[in-house]
């Protein structure tokens, strides 16, 4: 059995405090089904349905990503971006988005600014801190 157990409704590792699952528990969670992929991305999945429940105001893609776009068949698991990084960088995306001449509000250029939303992309530009 783990230490490092989810927390509800927040979805915190109860021993790091890191959001769950925390990098040690993907550890774990990769040596436990080593062999069995669908098995731990099943297992994950049901996790991810009930933080969904919890945590409405967390977008659905960064919960995938959270709970089930780490995995893989080979190696450690990646770090992921915590959900205060993404949430910073989606409002600082919003404040740095081009009016309707292209100019960013608060950097004034009508060039790219440094962060902003893509309105024909999958998504926007996160700064990396």
């Amino acid at each position: 059995m783990s230490d490092h157990e989810p927390t509800v409704p927040g979805w915190a590792c109860d021993t790091c405090g890191a959001d769950w699952p925390c990098v040690t528990r993907r550890k774990e969670l990769s040596a436990e089904f080593a062999g069995a992929y669908t098995a731990k991305v099943l297992y994950l999945a049901c996790l991810l349905m009930e933080a969904a429940e919890d945590l409405p105001h967390v977008p659905a893609g960064w919960l995938h990503n959270r709970f089930v776009g780490w995995t893989n068949d080979v190696g450690d698991p990646p770090p992921f971006t915590s959900v205060q990084i993404l949430v910073e960088s989606y409002r600082l995306a919003n404040e740095h988005s081009p009016d309707a001449e292209g100019r960013c509000p608060v950097c004034g250029d009508l060039a790219d600014c440094w962060v902003r939303i893509n309105p024909d992309g999958p998504g926007f530009l996160i700064p990396v801190p």
